[in-house]
């Protein structure tokens, strides 16, 4: 789904092609860009498909597009469908960073959830023609659970499932049937969902992160002025006051280094610059470029640019550790119980035994001789947000200064081996690492 993307496009569309999407179909409503008369074009050289997206009154973009690709035949004819928008890019760290491979090693599963990793301005202020991915290589820790929200990869079939913005909901006439049993999901590290997750949440949670497979790059600020343009051209799912300086401090998170995305560049490079000897694409990308920047030259002059700019470099301050996303609700035991659907209760009564057990993941750090930490010594006076877990009665913290990527995972989910977790403080005290 997308509205006045069209800077952004062939970036945006060069590098799915280059992780192995086959069909790129994209929903358009009320473009001034060029957009969807770029969309148009890549249909006719047989790129994709482009549709607009017709909203009636009092419905949201967002889910009036959905509505639409529930009975559109190219969807319902794809093997595997992922939704997804302009600002977020898919990066499969399995293999070679294609689709492929990574699809043959989920073997007989029928959906991947794969987590955001958010990605933050790196401090650019100003506009640049650079590309997002080359830009942007700074975001907010794995460990950082506000950032958690997935988009699932998944085989669809439109009499079973309703399409969704994160993910898929399981049509109410096949809840009590055998289908919720066929399901099998798993994380972005390969390993198998929890069994609530068939039926509700859009966000991972500690036991179900993982990276190790794939991620999915946000990009959801870009620099000041990408965010100035997009403030003033208002967003997709019409959104009042999105842009404002909270939302900047929440998506704004450069707190660690991760180019993983950098092994597209050459492929996607070659995919761009084929797009662009077409005549009729190249007119329309780079005329939307020098559009978008005559009129950031014009909010520039304003008032309204510079209160926004330093709101905006004020809000970059803000501590990782004191950001809320949302104003906490309070748990309460019987409303939880409410949403559990009658298919989970169901699930949760049978036999223990008859119930799917994780299985044990292979621990690929110590199995190589390795004990899980990052190498080397390591600075961690720096403040940051850590989530302290329990393993073995043992707290640990899920930092990703300390612990390597691999080793996180089994961290927040209280997996790390008893061995190794009684060994972390006296190496602390002993300051071997620190």
């Amino acid at each position: 789904m997308m509205k006045d993307e069209a800077p952004f496009l062939l970036e945006w569309y060069a590098h799915h092609l280059a992780v192995g999407f086959t069909k790129i179909l994209v929903y358009t409503n009320d473009c001034s860009d060029g957009t969807d008369d770029m969309l148009i074009r890549l249909e006719e050289l047989g790129l994709g498909y482009h549709r607009r997206n017709d909203i009636p009154e009092g419905v949201k973009p967002q889910p009036s597009a959905m509505k639409y690709a529930q009975a559109e035949p190219k969807v319902a004819e794809a093997d595997w469908i992922l939704m997804f928008d302009a600002d977020e890019f898919l990066c499969i760290n399995y293999g070679d960073g294609t689709l492929d491979p990574m699809l043959d090693a989920a073997g007989d599963a029928n959906g991947i959830v794969i987590t955001w990793r958010i990605f933050g301005s790196g401090n650019v202020v100003d506009w640049s023609r650079d590309p997002v991915t080359e830009q942007y290589l700074y975001a907010a820790p794995p460990t950082w659970n506000k950032g958690w929200g997935v988009k699932t990869l998944f085989k669809f079939d439109p009499d079973k499932w309703k399409i969704g913005i994160h993910r898929p909901s399981i049509k109410n006439k096949h809840l009590e049937t055998g289908f919720p049993d066929t399901v099998k999901w798993l994380n972005g590290s390969g390993l198998p969902m929890e069994d609530y997750f068939k039926f509700r949440g859009w966000r991972s949670i500690r036991r179900t992160v993982g990276y190790q497979w794939a991620q999915m790059n946000h990009y959801a600020v870009k620099s000041i002025d990408s965010y100035a343009i997009r403030k003033f051209r208002g967003n997709v799912n019409n959104k009042k006051d999105k842009y404002n300086a909270d939302y900047w401090s929440l998506q704004d998170r450069n707190e660690v280094y991760d180019d993983k995305i950098l092994r597209y560049t050459e492929r996607r490079k070659q995919i761009m610059d084929e797009l662009l000897t077409d005549p009729v694409l190249s007119r329309l990308h780079f005329a939307a470029i020098e559009k978008v920047e005559a009129r950031l030259a014009d909010y520039r002059k304003t008032d309204a640019y510079e209160e926004l700019k330093q709101s905006l470099l004020a809000a970059s301050d803000v501590p990782i550790t004191q950001i809320v996303a949302k104003p906490p609700k309070a748990r309460d035991p019987a409303e939880i119980a409410k949403l559990m659907s009658q298919v989970e209760k169901n699930s949760a009564d049978r036999p223990i035994e008859e119930r799917r057990k994780e299985p044990e993941a292979e621990f690929a750090d110590v199995s190589e001789g390795g004990d899980g930490f990052v190498p080397g010594n390591i600075d961690i006076s720096a403040q940051t947000a850590v989530e302290w877990v329990l393993n073995h009665d043992i707290a640990l913290p899920a930092d990703v200064r300390i612990f390597a990527q691999n080793t996180l995972e089994f961290v927040m989910r209280g997996k790390y081996q008893r061995k190794l977790a009684r060994m972390t403080g006296r190496m602390v005290e002993d300051g071997q690492k620190v």
